[in-house]
């Protein structure tokens, strides 16, 4: 008497009892936490399905997840996608770039979780990033070499249109390695090439005080009111919108407010620079000058 086997949905051959069928790469994919809200359907095309989807706070059900083409990675929370995508006719493009720009072999960096489209030469290393700690940092593209940040996003697994998948390289999958933490030289090697704004220097003052216009007082009290530090509502904006009325101009108050943890790059503070111009609250530089004016008897300063 044979054993009763129970057939397989679709297999075309039978089992003894129930398999246990090992878990999909998408499916160890939704199982990491770190990067579980930030994973986006993505199309054919390599293209995110639907809008927002660079909103941090958007994040998809596992069901939307399992059915899409693809699945890309919302990058710098917290992840830095290094991306080497040489050309085809110069496959060791990418890999000079790395080398002029960090002074180290790509081969240097940590092992950590690596995919590739399976195109010669091409691959993305991800790697964490504290934001915190790298406000300057920025997305970066030079010679074959990308360095893929906030705004962006990466494809990690599914659909490829010239390949047909992306795969991870052998050892470097999320369930075979940790990702590890982006190298200090690296990050060094970073932060010249992105453009920081110049320190706030007020321009220089009229030598009479009658002749003082209200951008001059407006200069004047700044010296003795850094942006750092500043409560957002209570003191910040009122700040800006002072600056607008007394006649600054934007890059004086960008330059000023580039100190602060307030400064979220030109883009975002030109939307509050033309906000302030629209405030119809009565902040005025008399309010400037009475907040200031404990901070400038510290320093000895009388008059104003």
């Amino acid at each position: 008497m044979t054993k009763k086997t129970t057939a397989l949905a679709g297999s075309g051959q039978g089992a003894k009892s129930d398999p246990i069928v090992p878990a999909t790469d998408r499916q160890q994919l939704l199982q990491l936490p770190l990067i579980r809200p930030h994973l986006i359907p993505v199309g054919r095309e390599k293209r995110p399905l639907g809008s927002g989807w660079q909103r941090p706070e958007q994040q998809h059900c596992d069901g939307i997840l399992m059915a899409a083409p693809a699945i890309g990675l919302r990058l710098g929370y917290p992840v830095l996608a290094v991306d080497f995508d040489p050309k085809p006719a110069d496959l060791g493009q990418a890999e000079r770039t790395f080398q002029q720009l960090t002074g180290y072999s790509s081969a240097q960096l940590p092992l950590s979780w690596t995919v590739t489209s399976g195109k010669p030469g091409r691959r993305q290393v991800l790697l964490t990033v504290d934001p915190a700690a790298t406000p300057w940092l920025k997305p970066w593209s030079q010679g074959g070499l990308e360095l893929r940040w906030r705004g962006q996003q990466s494809v990690i697994d599914g659909h490829h249109p010239e390949t047909g998948r992306y795969q991870w390289l052998p050892g470097r999958a999320p369930w075979e390695c940790s990702i590890a933490a982006a190298p200090l030289w690296l990050l060094e090697a970073i932060k010249p090439v992105a453009p920081q704004p110049a320190p706030y220097k007020p321009s220089p003052l009229p030598s009479c005080l009658d002749r003082w216009s209200p951008a001059d007082w407006c200069r004047y009290y700044l010296q003795f009111w850094p942006a750092s530090g500043l409560d957002a509502r209570s003191e910040w904006w009122p700040t800006v919108v002072v600056m607008r009325r007394a006649g600054l101009t934007f890059e004086e108050a960008f330059a000023w407010t580039a100190a602060s943890n307030k400064f979220d790059g030109g883009r975002e503070f030109r939307r509050q620079w033309a906000k302030a111009d629209r405030c119809s609250a009565p902040y005025s530089l008399e309010w400037l000058g009475a907040r200031t004016r404990s901070a400038r008897q510290r320093q000895g300063v009388q008059r104003g």
